[in-house]
């Protein structure tokens, strides 16, 4: 009889309290607690910010793509980007080098 009523009284008790403490412990800060959600929150606003920054680019881009289709080319862009991309001029064009701009600039520049 006493030792079931020491049993009922003291150990049941006990043993729900450590039971209690552990999972108390692994909520804030075990592996699947408040600890690991917040840096999944973390994460999940950094790949927010990385999906809108992608967005935008796919945007710009998708907009570029449309400039340079068939249906409505636009024929100065178009010269525009040869030009910049393969370093072509017209007869009459000024042409001036990174070099001698640089030269412009820091003479302008300096007192």
């Amino acid at each position: 009889m006493f030792r079931w009523r020491l049993l009922i009284d003291v150990a049941a008790p006990a043993l729900i309290m450590c039971w209690a403490a552990i999972y108390m412990y692994n909520a804030a800060a075990g592996d699947t607690g408040f600890g690991a959600l917040s840096a999944l929150e973390r994460d999940v606003s950094l790949k927010a910010e990385e999906i809108d920054d992608l967005r935008a680019r796919r945007q710009s881009l998708e907009q570029r793509a449309d400039q340079l289709s068939s249906r409505s080319l636009d024929a100065d862009f178009a010269e525009e980007r040869i030009r910049a991309i393969l370093g072509y001029a017209r007869e009459g064009d000024v042409v001036i080098s990174r070099e001698e701009l640089d030269a412009l600039i820091e003479a302008q520049t300096a007192p």
